[in-house]
């Protein structure tokens, strides 16, 4: 999907790469600005003992792009839908969840714990 967009903006004389630095770093502000609310979350989760179950969040942000592919943040989905009405939608869904797992690093000996 990355890549699909990238070729399309770069056929368009856009510069992909900036856009998605661009994105990045709204992304980053964001969750700087949030820190201690999902720090907060985080603790009220995490039982007291470091090496235990680890929780995590997935988060959904909403960006628009004007013209000139300035990115503007619409908002942050602290349960963003997991529901598919296509097979892309599908694709990148399912990558997402795996690749969420993978981060966390779930294996069969923790979820059987």
């Amino acid at each position: 999907m990355y890549f699909a967009i990238t070729k399309k903006l770069e056929r368009e004389g856009k510069d992909a790469d900036k856009l998605f630095k661009d994105i990045c770093f709204l992304v980053v502000k964001t969750i700087c600005a949030v820190q201690p609310h999902l720090a907060h979350v985080y603790r009220a989760c995490q039982p007291k003992e470091e090496n235990s179950d680890m929780c995590f969040e997935i988060l959904g942000f909403d960006v628009l792009l004007d013209s000139n592919l300035k990115p503007y943040l619409l908002e942050v989905n602290h349960t963003p839908s997991f529901h598919t009405d296509t097979p892309l939608d599908f694709q990148i869904k399912k990558n997402l969840i795996f690749d969420t797992l993978i981060l966390a690093n779930v294996t069969n000996k923790a979820k059987k714990k």
